[in-house]
């Protein structure tokens, strides 16, 4: 039996349960090759019924500067296969899966650049929570992950200011579980791309002490005394230029 033939069977979607519509998915994303279960669903033609957002990201043309596979469709699949191999999280592994659904709605007539396709994401990303029942926690780190992976891959040429806004965007203070799984969907997008699988991504450990930097900042002044938010902005902001000073000469 081929891996094909073995990969699980999804039931037709219904519109009084989507919390069995989940179930039936993310039973296919948990398996050992994941890309495989979505491939499969394209070539029968149920992704187009189960999940139309992403089967309109077969087609899409990418810069081939930065995507040397060029199809969108085709990237979304290798993100999902790297993101497998990094974690055996569900979350990530959808997260990996929608990411890049905006570039199925920018203008065509500017492909295959694609403004603002982070924002554009997050619209259907919503409409398959509604339709599927994805969990909160599952979409909103794929909410996440679509508004904010470029900014993890600019990570190393970012202002520390601008770090400091992202862990506040992303809620990574208040529950660095939730960072970590970003950071895994924005190392399997970078690494998801035909060529570049095996690249370093030295952003991720970068963005990991960023967040650790900024825990250890102290919020009280040497009487105990809660400072502003502002000081306590500032603090982080410049204890992050330090510690992004001294990576970057390390990676010099």
């Amino acid at each position: 039996m081929s891996n094909l033939e073995a990969l699980p069977e999804i039931e037709p979607v219904s519109t009084t349960n989507p919390e069995h519509n989940w179930e039936s998915f993310a039973h296919g994303l948990r398996g050992d090759h994941p890309e495989e279960f979505i491939q499969k669903l394209y070539d029968t033609g149920e992704l187009k019924t189960l999940l139309p957002e992403v089967e309109a990201l077969f087609g899409v043309p990418q810069t081939p500067e930065y995507h040397p596979e060029i199809d969108t469709g085709i990237h979304t699949l290798m993100t999902l296969k790297r993101a497998a191999e990094l974690s055996d999280d569900l979350a990530v592994r959808y997260a990996a899966l929608v990411h890049d659904l905006g570039k199925a709605l920018t203008d065509q007539a500017h492909w295959p650049k694609h403004h603002n396709h982070e924002e554009l994401g997050v619209a259907p990303i919503q409409a398959i929570k509604e339709r599927l029942g994805v969990p909160e926690h599952i979409s909103e780190l794929a909410e996440h992950v679509a508004r904010y992976h470029l900014h993890a891959h600019r990570a190393l040429e970012s202002k520390p200011g601008t770090l400091v806004k992202l862990l506040e965007r992303t809620n990574a203070l208040g529950n660095p579980g939730v960072f970590e799984q970003f950071i895994l969907a924005a190392q399997a997008d970078a690494q998801g791309r035909l060529g570049l699988e095996d690249r370093p991504y030295p952003q991720a450990e970068l963005l990991r002490t960023v967040l650790q930097t900024v825990k250890d900042v102290e919020t009280q002044d040497s009487d105990g005394q809660e400072l502003s938010n502002d000081m306590i902005k500032q603090r982080r902001v410049e204890a992050v230029k330090i510690v992004k000073n001294d990576m970057n000469v390390a990676l010099d």
